[in-house]
């Protein structure tokens, strides 16, 4: 794993450069193994801030972005007024204002492609002292299969991001021999689908399947009730298509990756 202050870096970079879904990728990898309360929820607060700014620019389900914004603030509140380096009081006035000019731009439609600036990041010290220990599960162990026919339902109806979301949480808690890296793999292509149909990016989209089929390859044809095969296929196919798109000015995508279940759920969590 990457130095924890060094990741930590990397998602501020990130949210400094507009790249707020990077960044809450980046801090996720923090939280996942963080035991630490304190620590925990500033991190937690901090995925949601870059996931709703994420929201918020994109239009991608914006009214989402109020409620991650209060969440937010609400794990922030109690913390020092200096946090692993961070200005706290200025990053719950951020919030504040983010949220109001949010709700004002749902105000006139509900739509929202929002470029009021991003809550502030400052910084006034080093962010040390982060401990690498497991955390609690995301997902109660009863819960699993359940999550992951969310994550199948999201991907069905074209919510690509959610799909990302739920699978994400199931992710975290499999146990490296599990399947860890078939969940990768799947995560890969909503996160894939997300970047082509949201954000009109071939080039990234196509990046992404290629690092999902990796994955997906060394998986059984049919696994988690899964045609992992047929999905493999698919795959490649659409990341064919968008390398053809690369500098395209616009495109349609005819060819989305079947992800859906087509035989019997897992005995186990899942």
């Amino acid at each position: 794993m990457k130095d924890r202050s060094e990741l930590f870096a990397q998602g501020l970079e990130a949210y400094r450069g507009g790249q707020h879904y990077e960044a809450h990728e980046y801090w996720e990898e923090l939280w996942h193994e963080e035991q630490d309360e304190d620590r925990s929820r500033f991190l937690q607060a901090l995925i949601q801030v870059a996931s709703a700014v994420h929201k918020a620019t994109n239009d991608v389900a914006p009214r989402g972005a109020m409620v991650l914004l209060e969440r937010a603030a609400q794990r922030l509140d109690g913390l020092p007024e200096r946090f692993m380096g961070v200005d706290v009081r200025e990053l719950e006035r951020g919030i504040a204002r983010y949220r109001d000019a949010v709700a004002r731009e749902l105000a006139k439609g509900g739509h929202c492609r929002l470029k009021e600036p991003a809550p502030p990041l400052l910084m006034e010290g080093e962010s040390t002292g982060w401990l690498q220990a497991p955390p609690a599960p995301a997902v109660p162990g009863a819960a699993r299969r359940a999550w992951f026919e969310r994550g199948l339902d999201a991907y069905a109806r074209g919510e690509y991001f959610e799909a990302h979301e739920l699978w994400e949480e199931l992710w975290r808690d499999e146990p490296p021999e599990g399947d860890k890296i078939f969940l990768q793999g799947l995560i890969q292509v909503a996160a894939a689908m997300h970047k082509i149909i949201a954000h009109r990016q071939p080039r990234p989209a196509a990046r992404l399947l290629g690092r999902a089929l990796v994955k997906l390859r060394d998986a059984p044809p049919l696994h988690w009730g899964i045609d992992v095969a047929g999905l493999v296929r698919q795959a490649e196919a659409t990341r064919a298509v968008l390398i053809t798109l690369a500098d395209a000015d616009s495109f349609e995508l005819e060819l989305v990756p079947r992800i859906a279940r087509v035989g019997p759920s897992p005995s186990g969590d899942a």
